[in-house]
């Protein structure tokens, strides 16, 4: 087996490198929700167009490309797609910096999301054949705290940044580092040999549709890009929301909602991990149950976070915080669990030789449900509701949350499918 090829430490290693390296992927992707204020005040551009530009103008790109590009790191070197891929995204998203206008800005994010297309399916697809599966969920729990760290980097160090030196500054600041990791990762993380493969390598629509073959895969896949409907609006639209309802500065939206993704993100991600590992080695219905009740428990946190009077505050350490933002912090909990056990699920029911383009397609739906529609159309809502004033981007996200009891009912009709699929698995290990 691959994760018998390296010592803990050097897999430890390796997880920490990849987890940087997505820290910055999600950084780079970040940072534009910190941004949408100030870029909107000087390029005159409405909601809707704003929506475009952090959703479907990244996503349609960053989504449809990953899969191609997965099947190039499948057959070729994930390590090398990889390290060329995030030179890629950290170039362009310091030229985002230098855009005049709205137009420009939106075709430089069109080149990050093309540069980040192969980022996270060949990272996720080096950690599963770096660790066993007994320890895959909490290793890709590991990975996937990354975006929970980049939410305070981006947001709270963007927030600074453009505070004091404009929001152009933010994108060479968090651009230019990912060109020397990419040279660290190329030098030093290691190929493994993979688990197993095909005798004959298999085309690369043969490999999509032997992956939709997979009975629990497509209810898993759409419960992830419903669920991200409502997860990609909230994380872009939050700090707008707090700036103009709670009427908060952008630091302190940076912050508090900076604070909330890496602690109360991170938390729940791990902790889902975590969970799941116990709980699925006693019934693999858990791998899918798992996330369905974190869905179920952040909804109604989310809502009060929304809906929460603004004039209801409470201080800490001098400062003065909307009440509504601790709703947030508890959601953000629950609302993580649902990462890594998914993740894990999708890695435990594909072949190795298929893994990193099972990835790619969870992450198309993923992105091009989530981030394509989910900022856009908070944006379109909050615009043709705008008679509502402040409020319009209350009861856009507030419609939004809709869209998560639907992931909640896939992720629930994919469990069966998934427990069945595990029992074959089983069926079929040779028996000491």
């Amino acid at each position: 087996m691959s994760h018998t090829q390296f010592s803990p430490g050097y897999r430890n290693y390796v997880l920490a490198i990849l987890t940087l390296g997505y820290l910055l992927n999600f950084v780079d992707r970040q940072v534009m929700t910190i941004l949408l204020e100030p870029i909107k005040a000087e390029f005159g551009a409405t909601d809707t167009q704003m929506g475009f530009l952090t959703g479907f103008a990244f996503a349609l790109f960053y989504a449809t490309l990953g899969v191609p590009v997965a099947k190039l790191a499948d057959s070729w070197s994930r390590t090398n797609v990889l390290s060329i891929s995030m030179s890629v995204w950290s170039l362009v998203t310091a030229l985002c910096g230098m855009a005049v206008n709205f137009w420009q800005l939106a075709l430089l994010r069109i080149g990050v999301g093309v540069g980040e297309a192969g980022g996270t399916p060949p990272s996720q697809s080096l950690v599963a054949d770096y660790f066993p599966p007994e320890k895959r969920s909490f290793a890709l729990g590991v990975l996937s705290t990354a975006p929970n760290i980049g939410v305070l980097v981006g947001l709270f160090g963007g927030a600074i940044i453009a505070d004091m030196y404009g929001w152009r500054m933010v994108f060479f600041v968090f651009g230019i580092p990912g060109i020397f990791l990419a040279l660290l990762l190329k030098f030093t993380v290691r190929e493994p040999v993979k688990d197993s493969g095909p005798l004959m390598p298999e085309g690369f629509m043969q490999g999509i549709k032997n992956i939709l073959a997979v009975p629990a895969f497509p209810y898993i896949a759409l419960a992830v890009g419903f669920t991200a409907i409502s997860g990609y609006g909230f994380g872009v639209w939050s700090p707008s929301f707090l700036i103009r309802v709670h009427e908060i500065s952008l630091i302190e939206a940076g912050l508090y909602l900076g604070l909330i993704g890496a602690f109360g993100g991170g938390l729940g991600t791990v902790l889902g991990g975590y969970i799941c590992d116990r709980m699925a080695a006693k019934d693999v219905v858990w791998q899918l149950r798992l996330p369905m009740l974190g869905i179920l428990i952040s909804l109604p946190l989310q809502i009060a976070f929304l809906l929460w009077p603004e004039g209801s505050v409470f201080t800490l350490f001098g400062k003065t915080i909307p009440v509504a933002i601790l709703f947030m912090a508890v959601s953000s909990v629950f609302a993580g669990f649902w990462i890594g056990p998914t993740y894990a699920a999708v890695q435990n029911i594909v072949p190795s030789h298929s893994r990193t383009q099972a990835a790619a397609l969870l992450l198309l739906s993923f992105n091009l449900l989530g981030m394509g529609l989910g900022p856009t159309l908070v944006g379109l809502i909050s615009d043709a509701i705008s008679g509502y004033g402040v409020s319009s981007i209350r009861y856009a996200l507030l419609l939004s949350l809709s869209t998560t009891l639907v992931g909640a009912f896939l992720y629930w009709k994919g469990g069966s499918h998934y427990v069945s699929q595990m029992n074959v698995s089983q069926m079929k290990k040779p028996q000491a």
